[in-house]
């Protein structure tokens, strides 16, 4: 009976040290509508998935294959994944399909010096039920 009436403090991760900031839908729109050379948008699903829809202007830095990508020197980044490392000055706004890998590659460039970063948190799934792709 005892047990029934003890109350259990939820576990924190003890990994986790680093606040996420959200993006919301709107913000994120504006990102894409109004590139910024000071923005990278970062999409880390995996190649097939940009098959379907791809975010104009992003990057992509696939988080399931490379999941140490923002650890990785920018020589190795840049033959490994065919694009530039993004500047640890740069405002980083992750997405994947529903934020769940965009959270987990924030964490890894969180820990690798990127600390203006941001997480789209409904990602591609409410950017299509929102009409994400007919946005401009």
């Amino acid at each position: 009976m005892l047990r029934s009436t003890i109350s259990r403090a939820p576990l924190l991760n003890a990994s986790r040290c680093y606040s996420t900031r959200v993006c919301s839908f709107d913000k994120f729109k504006q990102f894409v509508q109004n590139p910024s050379a000071n923005t990278v948008l970062v999409d880390v699903r995996e190649p097939s998935e940009l098959a379907d829809y791809a975010v104009p202007g992003a990057v992509n830095v696939p988080y399931k294959t490379s999941p140490q990508a923002f650890a990785m020197p920018a020589g190795q980044f840049k033959t490994e994944l065919g694009v530039a490392k993004p500047d640890q000055a740069k405002h980083l706004v992750f997405f994947c399909a529903k934020g769940i890998r965009a959270r987990n590659a924030e964490e890894v460039a969180n820990a690798n010096g990127y600390n203006d970063t941001e997480v789209y948190e409904g990602s591609m799934t409410e950017w299509l039920e929102k009409g994400g792709r007919n946005i401009k």
